[in-house]
């Protein structure tokens, strides 16, 4: 095992042992995929943890009494953190900036605890943060992020249910989840697809449904992740997506898009974005339609070519009555 995976196993083991305080040895192991035995020597490793010379239980003290593993910090470990006023209100603003859903209960306890604190403060009566109005993310997480993040955690199989776009099919897949990530406003799971025997990247917001498995799955190796990630966020940057719309709808682009908009000639605007398909900022210019008109890639110009022209076939070649009226 690589060094980044050992750390990653002693820093899941001591997280475990502290939420499930006299969690017995062999469950332990089985959480790790490791023997009693193997395990065993794992802890009094970890024993180590510390600062030169590095003596027993220097930080950490965990240990197995009748068959059950416990853990210890060392006592500066746990002494509650003291902030000021300024240090509290930027750390409850950035909780606010948080998808809710990544653990809804420790969000919401440490903003109570953070907002208490402020409240008791010299200048009370300055309520700050309840004048600044943030951004927060546009998108909603999914309804399946704790459960997925559970899973991960514990290497649990998952059955979901994943709308494919390109297909335009659901269909059920079991997948070994390995990392959840947030890339371009998107959250993403990548993992094993047993469906299609390869690693693969499911996009939030078309998984339908999930459900965690009793079957585990082995840990993947640390070279093979990384290599996949960095080629699958290479991909979602490819696209560089610039669209002009005209001064009838700029003033809307510009409030929506905020930063991902510069002026344009004429009055207009001009919108920058990623976008990891051409479907969307499609749409972004037929909704917009007549005051808009991408400008590059030049494969998203023939897309929306494309789709005018679909459009076109909709309907019949003569005009109505009404329209050549109206000319």
């Amino acid at each position: 095992m690589s060094v980044t995976g050992r750390i990653n196993r002693i820093l899941f083991i001591l997280s475990f042992v502290a939420q499930n305080q006299g969690v017995t040895l062999e469950e332990l192991a089985k959480q790790v995929e490791m023997s009693p035995e193997e395990l065993t020597k794992e802890l009094e490793f970890m024993l180590l943890i510390g600062k030169p010379p590095f003596r027993p239980d220097d930080y950490v003290d965990i240990y197995v009494e009748d068959g059950r593993v416990y853990v210890e910090f060392d006592q500066m470990l746990n002494r509650p953190l003291r902030l000021t006023r300024p240090e509290a209100l930027a750390l409850l603003m950035s909780l606010q900036l948080l998808d809710p859903e990544v653990d809804p209960k420790a969000v919401d306890s440490l903003k109570t605890k953070i907002e208490a604190l402020i409240s008791c403060s010299v200048d009370e009566a300055s309520r700050l943060e309840d004048s600044i109005l943030l951004d927060r993310p546009a998108r909603p997480m999914s309804a399946h992020f704790d459960r997925l993040r559970k899973a991960v955690e514990r290497r649990r199989k998952v059955l979901i249910q994943y709308y494919t776009l390109g297909r335009n099919e659901t269909a059920k897949r079991i997948v070994h989840p390995y990392f959840l990530m947030k890339s371009l406003d998107y959250w993403y799971l990548t993992g094993y697809c047993e469906l299609r025997k390869d690693l693969r990247t499911f996009k939030f917001e078309r998984i339908l449904n999930v459900k965690m498995l009793p079957n585990t799955f082995p840990p993947p190796q640390d070279s093979v992740i990384e290599a996949y990630k960095k080629e699958f966020l290479s991909a979602l940057g490819r696209r560089h997506v610039e669209i002009f719309f005209d001064s009838e709808v700029a003033p809307w682009i510009q409030e929506r898009y905020g930063s991902s908009v510069r002026q344009g000639p004429d009055g207009g605007v001009i919108l920058t974005l990623s976008s990891d398909s051409l479907e969307f900022p499609s749409r972004l210019v037929l909704a917009h339609a007549p005051h808009a008109r991408p400008l590059s890639p030049p494969e998203l110009v023939a897309k929306v070519a494309e789709d005018v022209q679909r459009v076109l076939e909709i309907y019949p070649d003569e005009p109505s009555p009404s329209l050549k009226a109206s000319k």
